[in-house]
């Protein structure tokens, strides 16, 4: 199963986004133009679908649906957040549409105004229904989120439920005790995940990524897993040196590059071979510009023969010039004085000629994504 199509409305920086979704598909934009939260649509939809979730704790984790919601939602789709996602599964068809609105009378709590599950064009769920009007409180509640009500669509709760996000953050692996944001977001949970995967498995995969690292980091050369006196495990690298032993250095030491690295490279061999979505938060940062022009490649290699689907947010227009890479998956943000818009490149008009002309994907997203004139920022240095 894959997602193919994301309509929305009212969603954070966006008025209305319309596009569709192959393999992968990367996203682009300036600083503040909603990277961030177009991914956070899926994310959205994963706290929904997993076991303790639902919609009131995926508003609440976010501040609300007021912070959620579009500033430009009043004179927009009668306020209402919306979100319409198409999905591919072998010969069939999915639709999961889902309304949300506030309550009225004073209590505000976010409130179902439709929900909507079609396959291959069948309705199999149309709410608000009869049960609904007969108890409204039903309605606090997603379908998607109950066991009892989604046996019908249950492979798209599943499938919204296994969405993974990676954004590592070096600090919160150095320190994981530090800052209360959830472990898996942010990667402080990584090296306990390592030391939970059976053991066999575990060497396999730390034999690929150092074998990766020997490659992309000087002096590398081996890496493990090491419990402490206080259970507390920790990575140990080896780096060569003139001695005749490689001297040895745990994550506290390590880069952060190479602790970003080695999260992505984990999560990418970690991920389930029976797909899923992978979201990439700018997996560039603190990595060389060399590594950068590998990493889709890096992808490319990692979803072959599987139904993985990555979607990637960047701050790097190099990355985009794999020549693996077609203008249709490349999705441009550009921010207007009426939201946030978004395009895939291939729609774009006015940069046709140069696609056509061949030139480099870096070259024409960078000329979309500009943010114009700089003076000021170089001004504000001014003594």
């Amino acid at each position: 199963m894959r997602i193919t199509h994301l309509e929305a409305s009212n969603w954070r920086n966006f008025k209305n986004i319309n596009f569709d979704i192959a393999e992968r598909l990367f996203i682009v934009g300036p600083n503040a133009a909603g990277k961030s939260n177009l991914l956070d649509v899926f994310r959205f939809m994963s706290d929904i679908a997993s076991r303790g979730g639902g919609l009131a704790t995926a508003l609440e984790r976010r501040g609300g649906l007021k912070k959620v919601r579009s500033l430009y939602a009043r004179n927009n789709a009668r306020g209402r957040l919306i979100l319409d996602i198409q999905l591919q599964d072998g010969g069939g068809s999915w639709r999961y549409r889902l309304e949300v609105k506030g309550e009225q009378g004073g209590k505000n709590r976010p409130i179902v105004d439709r929900e909507l599950v079609e396959r291959n064009g069948e309705v199999l769920l149309n709410r608000p229904d009869e049960h609904d009007k007969a108890d409204p409180e039903l309605l606090t509640q997603t379908h998607l989120e109950q066991i009892a009500a989604n046996h019908d669509f249950r492979p798209i709760a599943e499938y919204f439920a296994r969405v993974q996000y990676f954004h590592l953050v070096p600090q919160m692996i150095r320190y994981p005790q530090a800052g209360g944001a959830s472990p898996r977001v942010f990667g402080s949970s990584m090296i306990a995940d390592m030391n939970a995967t059976p053991v066999r498995t575990r060497q396999a995969w730390f034999r690929r990524i150092e074998r990766a690292l020997q490659s992309a980091v000087p002096g590398f050369e081996t890496l493990r897993l090491e419990v402490d006196k206080a259970g507390q495990p920790h990575l140990i690298a080896g780096y060569r040196n003139w001695r005749r032993n490689p001297s040895e250095q745990n994550e506290t030491d390590f880069s952060d590059g190479t602790l970003r690295l080695i999260g992505l490279l984990w999560t990418i061999i970690s991920s389930p071979a029976n797909g899923g979505v992978l979201l990439l938060e700018e997996p560039e940062l603190s990595l060389n510009a060399a590594v950068v022009q590998k990493l889709a490649s890096l992808l490319a290699m990692a979803q072959r023969g599987t139904s993985m689907q990555v979607i990637l947010s960047t701050h790097s227009p190099e990355l985009l010039d794999d020549e693996g890479i077609r203008p249709e998956e490349v999705l441009v943000l550009q921010v207007t004085s009426d939201a946030t818009v978004a395009n895939q490149l291939s729609e774009i008009a006015e940069v046709e000629a140069q696609i056509s002309a061949d030139l480099p994907l870096s070259e024409v997203v960078a000329e979309l994504i500009n943010p114009g004139d700089l003076t000021g920022l170089i001004k504000a240095a001014r003594r």
